[in-house]
């Protein structure tokens, strides 16, 4: 007798119980001299590298493929500890950064965030105040 067909499970439907099968996705080696990053992700590596010299890991660059097509990309701009900025781009137009968000991935906290997914702000570079902002956050996290 043939089985009768199992509907698919689309990751929407799972819960954390039901999604525990697959693998924690492991960040990739950082990079420590990339030459051939996305522009925001430059923007961002070139400010920090200048500002934390000695806290400097390197920059762990989101590929495809994901584990759920809903999934985003994202590069991490590593800082060390957890500390560092992560920037989420989309996967149907990888060079479209959707959110810039700044904190600590290993002992969590307020991030802070800068979202580029509105038409109003896709593809803008930060601002001159969105970087003192953020260098500013980041010297306040780094002290702790």
């Amino acid at each position: 007798m043939a089985k009768k067909p199992m509907p698919p499970i689309e990751p929407d439907d799972w819960d954390d119980d039901e999604a525990g099968f697959l693998q924690p996705l492991e960040p990739p080696p950082p990079v420590r001299d990339p030459t051939d990053l996305r522009p925001h992700t430059r923007q961002i590596t070139d400010l920090v590298r200048a500002r934390f010299p000695d806290r400097w890991v390197g920059v762990e660059i989101g590929t495809l493929p994901l584990r759920c097509e809903d999934d985003l990309f994202s590069d991490f701009i590593d800082l060390g500890d957890g500390l560092g900025v992560r920037v989420d781009y989309d996967p149907e137009e990888p060079e479209r950064v959707l959110w810039i968000s700044a904190g600590n991935r290993d002992h969590g906290g307020e991030p802070l965030d800068f979202p580029r997914d509105s038409e109003a702000c896709r593809g803008r570079m930060l601002s001159t105040g969105e970087i003192a902002e953020l260098l500013g956050f980041l010297d306040r996290e780094a002290a702790y």
